[in-house]
Order: C-alpha cells, then sequence, then structure tokens
C-alpha cells in the first residue's frame, strides 16, 4: 500500500483533507510535517495519522528526503513558491524508476484573470477550461500560480515522477483543523479590506470571479490520491490538469458581503463596499485580481465526479468569518 505525505496539514484544505484521506484509506500510511509542535494531539486523534514530523518548509534537505522517501506527496502548503515545489520534485525524482514518486499539487485558478482594470464582466473574455490541453500548455511562469504549476508540469513531462495538478477556484468555508486558519482567498480579502479601511470593487463591479467550497475541493483530491495509488498513469502531465469551481460571483456581491461581516465585526467601517480605480482596490496583486475577470470550466474534473453542492460563498462568509479573530 502506499505512504502518503501530506505537507500544509494545519491549512484550510489541508486539515481537512488529512481526515478525508484516512477516513476514505485507513491502511495507507499517512505523514503529515508540522511546524506547531501544540497540535499534534489533533492529528493524532482526531485526524489519526499515522506519523508525525516536525519541521518547517524552509528546511530543504527534511523537505527533500520526506519526499523521496513517500509514494505519494501532497503540496497544499503554497502554489506560489517555485523553489519549495523544485524541492519537493528533486527529493522525489531520487526514487528509482521502478518505484516512481507521485506529486498532488494544489494550485489556484489566480492563473485566469484576464487582466482587466474596468471592473467589468467582459463577454469576450477567454474561459479557461481544464479539458483542453493547449489551455493548460498556455500557463507560464508570470501568472499567479505559475510558478508552481510550470515546474509540476514539466516534471511530469520528463516522466521521472508523475504528477497531478488540483486547482481550486477562490477557496471559501469553514476551516476545522487545530489552528485557526481562513485560507488565502479569505486572507487576502480580509486583510486587503482591513488596510484599506473597507471593502473595494472596481468600476461597476460585475467582473467575475470564480469560487469554490473548501468541502466540495477535499472529496476530489482524495479521489485522486486513490487513483494515484492505485492506477498507472495515462496521457500526459497536461491532461492531469483539474479545475475546481463552484460558482462565479460578481466582484461588488462578493465585496458587499465582506463589507457587512467585517463592520459587523468592527473591522471597516462602513457595511457597504467601495467603488475606487483599480489602482486603489489594494497592493500589489490584489488590485489587479478585484479589477479582473476569473472564468475557468473544469469539465475534466466533472467527467471524473466533482459536483458543487455546498452553500454559495454568499450565504457561507458570515458563518465563515463571523467567528474569526481579526
Amino acid at each position: 500500500m502506499p505512504s502518503v505525505l501530506l505537507l500544509g496539514a494545519t491549512g484550510l484544505i489541508g486539515s481537512r483533507l488529512a481526515i478525508d484521506l484516512k477516513k476514505a484509506y485507513p491502511e495507507w500510511p499517512l505523514t503529515v510535517l508540522l511546524r506547531n509542535t501544540n497540535v499534534d494531539e489533533w492529528f493524532k486523534v482526531t485526524a489519526k495519522v499515522d506519523r508525525i514530523v516536525h519541521g518547517t518548509i524552509s528546511d530543504t534537505e527534511l523537505v527533500r528526503s520526506l519526499s523521496k522517501e513517500h509514494d505519494i506527496v501532497i503540496n497544499s502548503v503554497t502554489s506560489f513558491d517555485g523553489d519549495f515545489v523544485k524541492t519537493i520534485i528533486a527529493g522525489m525524482e531520487e526514487r528509482p524508476e521502478h518505484s516512481k514518486g507521485t506529486l498532488i499539487h494544489i494550485s489556484g485558478t489566480g492563473n485566469f484573470i484576464d487582466h482587466g482594470k474596468s471592473g467589468s464582466f467582459n463577454p469576450n473574455s477567454k474561459v479557461w477550461n481544464d479539458d483542453n490541453e493547449d489551455d493548460i500548455r498556455k500557463i507560464v511562469p508570470t501568472m499567479f500560480n505559475g510558478p508552481t504549476d510550470v515546474p509540476v508540469l514539466e516534471a511530469g513531462e520528463l516522466g521521472k515522477i508523475v504528477t497531478y495538478i488540483v486547482c481550486f477556484a477562490m477557496t471559501y468555508g469553514s476551516n476545522i483543523g487545530p489552528v485557526p486558519n481562513l485560507g488565502v482567498a479569505y486572507n487576502i480579502l480580509t486583510s486587503n479590506a482591513k488596510q484599506l479601511g473597507f471593502a473595494p470593487y472596481v468600476g461597476d463591479g460585475s467582473a467575475k470571479a470564480s469560487l469554490l467550497h473548501v468541502g466540495d475541493g477535499v472529496p476530489f483530491v482524495t479521489k485522486i490520491v486513490g487513483i494515484a495509488g492505485t492506477e498507472k498513469p495515462s496521457g500526459s502531465a497536461y491532461s492531469r490538469y483539474y479545475i475546481l469551481h463552484g460558482e462565479r460571483v460578481a466582484w461588488k456581491e462578493l465585496s458587499s458581503a465582506l463589507a457587512k461581516v467585517l463592520h459587523a465585526k468592527g473591522v471597516v467601517a462602513s457595511p457597504e463596499p467601495k467603488s475606487v480605480p483599480s489602482a486603489e482596490a489594494g497592493q500589489g496583486e490584489i488590485g489587479s485580481l478585484i479589477a479582473a475577470n476569473m472564468l475557468v470550466k473544469g469539465d475534466r474534473a466533472v467527467r471524473l465526479g466533482f459536483k458543487a453542492t455546498h452553500p454559495s460563498v454568499l450565504v457561507q462568509m458570515q458563518e465563515d468569518l463571523g467567528a474569526h479573530d481579526f
């Protein structure tokens, strides 16, 4: 039976995934790498993991050796840090030819914004589809998640390891793990609103973002782990790239919901969002994100069984953020 290493186990996705993996494959030994030594009990009792290793992702030799040691490695730590992902790949490529490792990389749909600046919906914006390998081949290192996607795809094509990428849309949902963790999307949106003093949108706010409830995404990753552990890979690395999204929401709607929640918690002054130019919507990449459309389709993922069943982010946000201490 394959051994599994989960990196990023305390995150919004990783904590749910640890539980789900042991329920689905109780006999498969599961290792987690933890920086926090105060959460061992949760992983032993609640998640029922088999092995805990203490260390940090900056310990490259530890990450490299653990990646070499395990049959399946799941990266839910980062979709931005290319050097970290290359360390994982380097370790896995040290395995012998007859015992190839499999890397399952969790990425994000930040790659697929149209870089619009108006904040308006663009009906001509490209819809990126995981069923079109040419779309996946267009991913480059300069995209939001390109620094990690590109080396994973290249390693999969080289063939020393097997690769799968599961690309989550902007992810929401309640945290069930042992430490407070909102996930990347909520962290970006809430910290940006806190810094600005209001929840922004750009122009008329009709530009669309793609979103996913974490509870819809995690079971699909678990399914991919099962496939990786029991079946021979087929097709190219570009055909093992899956996009998961549950809904498209206009940025004005998203920011309206955010403003209400954050105002009730005393984080922003007004329960209403504010329209601003893209240059004033947030520092760095956040302004580009809020101004643009992010349109994706996951036909390949749907064909493999993905289905979104959880409530909309507009319904879920109050629960997700209401208990968080800002």
